[in-house]
């Protein structure tokens, strides 16, 4: 099964950003973040390179990190720069950059490990932009595929993994609206959420799975704002 983020319903829906929230998340990060015209960027997890090209326009030197060699080769062909990796075994240089970003990524991978990398490539006093689901709801449902859903865990949970990984938590913004507003427009295309889930999917039964995973856990959208200390990781 192809993952959640290359289901024609979900590129559909979401379009170039491929995440809930859009590129209005990212400009709320940029302007809690104000890095100075120049600052080295990285957008860990790029996919297609929506947010390299919308920070490459705000003046700074941004770039991406994406595993998925099909995403990889489009934000490539957009004229953008990427570099093929992991969050957790970035292929970059300890402490070479000013800012890193991490939009609906970050549980894509071994959450943890990716979260101590992210500490090890920025500069002391660099910070974290991260924005992903977390789940509301108390542990239940199994989701049938391997998503950014799948692998969330509730608030307390990420602020304690980004602290765990050497960071100041600086500032946390709820944002499940968003999310609810994208259910809503793959309801609008779908007829329902199982509708939507059965054209990812391809089967009823697991559709009816993804359905009962999401009411029990009652995904929610988080941004965080986070700051390298000065020190070396805990």
């Amino acid at each position: 099964m192809k993952p959640l983020y290359h289901s024609d319903a979900v590129r559909r829906g979401l379009g170039p950003c491929l995440r809930p929230g859009g590129d209005t998340l990212t400009r709320r990060m940029l302007a809690l973040l104000a890095p100075p015209p120049g600052a080295v960027v990285l957008d860990g997890g790029c996919g297609a390179g929506a947010t390299v090209a919308l920070l490459r326009a705000a003046g700074l030197r941004a770039f991406g990190c994406e595993l998925d060699p099909g995403l990889a080769e489009e934000a490539a062909s957009a004229g953008l720069h990427v570099v093929r990796g992991d969050l957790a075994m970035l292929p970059l240089a300890d402490g070479c950059l000013d800012l890193a970003l991490c939009e609906c990524a970050l549980n894509l991978t071994e959450r943890g490990t990716a979260a101590r990398e992210l500490f090890r490539v920025l500069r002391p006093g660099g910070r974290l932009g991260l924005v992903d689901i977390y789940h509301r709801g108390p542990t239940g449902g199994e989701w049938p595929l391997a998503c950014c859903f799948a692998g969330a865990s509730d608030l307390a949970a990420v602020e304690r993994m980004i602290a765990e990984a050497g960071f100041a938590v600086e500032l946390v913004e709820d944002h499940s609206p968003l999310l609810t507003h994208t259910a809503a427009q793959f309801v609008f295309a779908h007829g329902s959420l199982a509708g939507f889930w059965q054209a990812v999917l391809g089967d009823a039964a697991l559709a009816e799975a993804a359905c009962a995973a999401a009411a029990a856990r009652r995904p929610g959208l988080v941004l965080l704002i986070a700051r390298r200390s000065s020190h070396a990781r805990p």
